[in-house]
């Protein structure tokens, strides 16, 4: 996908990639991650994927910042899976065995610089098309040139702007949860010439004073959250608590959904939210008051219990409060913390990414560290001669 950038830290800096996405198919054999430091000025991503069985790492790059990746369903338990992600401009990405493929969404700044800016943030599979989630109500339903819009009644009013989608994922009925968030609409509480109280012949006093009661105004219309689940064309808007739905800085998010193994799934995010119920009859609040200083990230069920992951730290929910599971590990490289950035459990193994770049696992009862090669975090990438 991507060729050369030879001299790409006298243009940028030290390259320091991350391991910030990552994927697990259905079993633990095989996983896919997204390594990279995504910034404005120098956008790169390595899209990694592994087989545990045969010892073996595939790589693509490419020079664009990658937001989401997930596995694509496949016929056979024994084949190696492929994966899709997505980058911020509307690129779509699928890598695998095959080889790799690149395809856009039309309208998007993948095809076209004067197309309208939409931030991607997530894809997803479903059936043989691609549910992609962004800013501007972008929830959309498609492949190659034919997309439909899907999202949800969801209405823009004064003074917000339109919806921010993000799909969180799909519990074990293949219901699909996403997520709109709505913000205050920054132009309404600029003083710019067209506003509606802006004058030119306005004194400077009276302009500043004008300023600052707009960046007061603003300040008083909360952020908007908002959780749909369903398929699409057939969303349903479930409950959340006011803290989570309504809320000002810092701002409220939900993160992750995971399914335990007797029909109930959970809702994490910020806040300390822990969730549990079923599209069909809602959700409530099981975390304690507590925990509200702790803002989860991503969940997994093993066991008989859910597992969060949060800042720094794991732990263990038992119901109702969370406790310190962090692993006990000599880490061998890089950071001496632990930092995670996904958590997965398959085949009663709990699997932890980190952004340094490790990965851990824990079988029966014991930790073990898992490093990626660093010939393969090198960029340009340097493969060995054979």
């Amino acid at each position: 996908m991507l060729n050369g950038d030879e001299d790409f830290e006298d243009l940028y800096g030290k390259w320091e990639p991350k391991l910030y996405q990552s994927s697990m198919a259905g079993t633990d054999r095989h996983f896919a991650a997204l390594v990279g430091g995504p910034r404005w000025d120098d956008p790169y991503t390595i899209i990694l994927m592994h087989d545990a069985v045969e010892q073996t790492f595939s790589r693509s790059d490419v020079r664009r910042e990658l937001r989401d990746i997930r596995p694509l369903p496949s016929l056979r338990d024994d084949a190696a899976p492929s994966y899709v992600t997505i980058s911020l401009q509307g690129d779509i990405y699928v890598v695998g065995p095959d080889g790799s493929q690149h395809f856009i969404i039309p309208g998007t700044q993948a095809e076209s610089d004067t197309a309208a800016e939409i931030d991607f943030r997530s894809i997803f599979p479903y059936n043989d098309r691609w549910l992609v989630a962004g800013s501007g109500n972008f929830l959309k339903l498609g492949k190659g040139e034919s997309w439909e819009d899907v999202s949800p009644s969801l209405p823009t009013e004064y003074p917000y702007s339109e919806a921010e989608w993000a799909i969180l994922g799909q519990n074990i009925r293949g219901e699909i949860f996403i997520v709109a968030i709505q913000r205050p609409n920054q132009r309404y509480f600029n003083l710019y010439p067209g506003h509606p109280l802006y004058r030119s012949d306005m004194p400077e006093d009276e302009r500043f004073e004008l300023k600052k009661r707009l960046r007061a105004e603003k300040g008083t219309h909360p952020v908007l959250t908002a959780l749909f689940t369903g398929t699409p064309g057939r969303w349903k808007r479930q409950v959340l608590p006011e803290r989570i739905a309504r809320t000002s800085p810092p701002y409220a998010w939900l993160a992750a959904v995971t399914s335990d193994n007797r029909g109930n799934d959970y809702l994490v995010g910020s806040d300390g939210l822990v969730m549990i119920g079923t599209p069909e009859n809602g959700f409530s609040e099981i975390s304690s008051s507590p925990d509200r200083e702790k803002h989860y990230s991503g969940a997994a069920y093993l066991d008989g219990e859910l597992v969060l992951i949060a800042d720094s730290e794991l732990f263990r929910f038992d119901g109702h409060s969370a406790k310190t599971f962090t692993p006990k590990v000599t880490l061998q490289l890089g950071s001496k913390r632990v930092q995670p950035s996904a958590v997965f459990a398959r085949e009663d193994r709990l699997y932890l990414f980190d952004y340094g770049n490790r990965i851990f696992s824990l079988v029966e009862g014991e930790w073990r560290e898992h490093s990626i090669p660093n010939e393969l975090l090198e960029r340009p990438f340097k493969a060995k001669k054979p």
